[in-house]
């Protein structure tokens, strides 16, 4: 899921191993081993943008690297504490300019939501937000900056469990979206999806996050805040384990009813949640020759995908490519074989991963998620990259996510 999200859940399983015996700086601490997996999408500075994408979700998400990296961390933080490096004028800086980039730019990913969906920027929105960063920048200046932070000691396992707990729920929560994580590297490239939620759910993390930060303010023996991180962790795991999973459920059997109503023969098929939500759902049915979307919501007034768009395979247009090509087998592998393709521009073809499904809920505008292009580079080799930076006009997209918001609400 989104950093946000993963940072959250670190922070509740450091309080939920060591509040007690660290405070606060057990929910950072928490919230850095969150993180940790996620820092493999620095791999794009370093290497092509297959291998980049590949790498994302590979070997930093895998159950052997939430075994190993625990006890090299654990290390680390002692280190980091037995020699006063928490105490230099110079990190705090820059721990606090970097914990201030991240919270601004989570503030505004959440103020472009209504701009997305239409309503431009929403006042009841933005100066709640704007309150609360100037309220976080005064108590990083307050109780970070100005204060003399005591020493810090716990013990070693203290510090592998606190690091393995949130290095390894961070692989498990991304297999309830639909992107794939290869949880069993370096032994197989297997990508485990279960599509129950979306990358980004504002109403599983907020809640959350608004109970984490209720326990923060109790002191780390205060029974409040383990009640407090408790209630958290049990609102997230019930609305992504029972009330995600339900709707997946209810989706399916909706989805595999719809298809047979329409008479529609079928080899296999997918559902998953849309964009922001959990809400309005989208099915991909693969046939012969097509695959058929189509868009329910749960607030919709009938139990039906609709409308329902054929999308052509096309998959002959790749004939001309070898099997065993780089690029080709990556998108295969990537997609799950859920892909379209087209001409896009000369020999160059755009290869869509329908797994994403639409902005809306319909092919207008051809407002795919997730396209590539696939094309020869300098080399003369087939090559891919990402199409979904170069969208035609801001104002399609605004459309596109205006349908979603309408279909959230319901037909």
């Amino acid at each position: 899921m989104d950093s946000l999200t993963q940072i959250v859940l670190g922070a509740a399983c450091g309080e939920a191993i060591a509040g007690r015996k660290l405070g606060n700086r057990a929910m950072l601490w928490g919230a850095v081993g969150g993180t940790i997996p996620d820092l493999d999408v620095f791999a794009v500075f370093f290497t092509n943008e297959i291998n980049s994408t590949s790498f994302h979700r590979g070997f930093m998400h895998s159950f052997l690297f939430a075994a190993l990296a625990p006890w090299g961390l654990a290390k680390l933080t002692q280190w980091f504490y037995h020699n006063g490096i928490y105490k230099l004028r110079g990190y705090k800086l820059w721990a606090m300019l970097i914990w201030l980039l991240f919270f601004m730019a989570a503030l505004a990913a959440i103020n472009f939501i209504p701009v997305l969906v239409g309503h431009g920027i929403s006042l009841y929105i933005l100066i709640p937000t704007v309150l609360l960063g100037a309220w976080f920048a005064w108590k990083l200046w307050k109780e970070y900056w100005r204060r003399d932070l005591s020493l810090v000691e716990a013990p070693y396992m203290t510090w592998v469990l606190l690091f393995f707990w949130s290095i390894f729920t961070h692989p498990i929560l991304d297999c309830f979206t639909n992107f794939g994580t290869q949880i069993w590297q370096p032994f197989s490239d297997y990508r485990v999806q279960w599509n129950t939620i979306s990358v980004v759910d504002p109403l599983a993390t907020i809640p959350f996050a608004i109970c984490l930060i209720i326990a923060s303010r109790f002191s780390q023996s205060a029974r409040q805040r383990v009640v407090f991180n408790w209630a958290g962790i049990a609102w997230f795991c019930g609305y992504i384990c029972l009330y995600a999973g339900w709707h997946k459920i209810q989706a399916d059997r909706i989805f595999e009813q719809t298809l047979q109503e329409k008479g529609v023969h079928y080899q296999r098929y997918m559902t998953n949640p849309s964009i922001f939500n959990n809400i309005a759902w989208y099915g991909i049915a693969e046939t012969d020759s097509s695959f058929i979307y189509g868009m329910y919501g749960f607030n919709d007034r009938s139990e039906v995908f609709a409308p329902l768009s054929t999308i052509p395979k096309r998959h002959e247009l790749l004939d001309g490519i070898p099997g065993n090509d780089r690029a080709y087998h990556f998108l295969r592998w990537f997609s799950n074989g859920y892909y379209s393709v087209k001409p896009y521009n000369g020999d160059t073809l755009q290869v869509t991963d329908l797994r994403f499904g639409l902005l809306g809920d319909s092919l207008r505008d051809n407002n795919y998620v997730f396209p590539f292009l696939l094309f020869k580079n300098g080399k003369g080799e087939w090559d891919a990259a990402q199409n979904n930076r170069n969208r035609s006009s801001v104002k399609t997209s605004k459309r596109s996510f205006g349908e979603l918001w309408e279909r959230i609400k319901g037909r």
